[in-house]
């Protein structure tokens, strides 16, 4: 779920993901940026602990604190258990299919701001979380703007990466128009060669 999650908003900036998260679960800027810096900078983790907050029942500040106990990727299974959802239990796939609905979930939003770029379309299958399921403290100023720093360097890399897909694009399109025009003049000579 994590890697698909971080999949699809690796083609966006942090503000225009935010936006969309802000739509889907109905949460405030600044909750949404303390999560992503305590979930490691990464979009599919601060998901997938909103959707478990939700789904178990228990505030996210808690499962933020278990997260950070197993940063190594393997906290999330631990986590399940440590609330009772045994691997292979119906629990567990009742979880996995309601995880799997959520990717899906996801994954049409992406594909649809992708065409429309209004963040409004994650109001589609929207996911409010329990203000009473948040459970963190609210982050200082310096915090905030530490945060804000971060993204603002990561949008300044996609920006980059974008820059230079979009030269390579540019390179190879104009490869193929020369290698398209070289074919026609061919055609061309060999068709008045014919005496078509």
């Amino acid at each position: 779920y994590t890697r698909d999650i971080r999949s699809y908003t690796d083609y966006y900036t942090d503000d225009q993901v935010i936006g969309l998260y802000e739509n889907q679960y109905a949460l405030p800027r600044n909750t949404l940026l303390q999560l992503f810096d305590g979930f490691g900078l990464d979009w599919g983790n601060v998901s997938l602990g909103l959707e478990l907050s939700n789904y178990l029942g228990i505030p996210v500040g808690d499962i933020l604190g278990i997260y950070r106990e197993y940063p190594e990727g393997n906290g999330w299974g631990v986590m399940a258990q440590r609330y009772g959802i045994k691997p292979g239990s119906p629990e567990f796939h009742r979880m996995k299919a309601m995880m799997g609905k959520r990717n899906r979930n996801w994954k049409n939003i992406y594909d649809d701001y992708g065409r429309t770029q209004n963040p409004g379309v994650a109001r589609r299958n929207r996911l409010p979380i329990n203000v009473g399921l948040i459970g963190i403290s609210p982050m200082s100023p310096k915090e905030m703007e530490r945060i804000n720093k971060q993204i603002e360097k990561r949008n300044k890399e996609i920006g980059k990466q974008e820059k230079k897909m979009n030269k390579e694009w540019a390179k190879e399109d104009k490869k193929i128009r020369k290698q398209n025009d070289k074919a026609r003049k061919g055609m061309n000579k060999g068709m008045k060669n014919n005496g078509r």
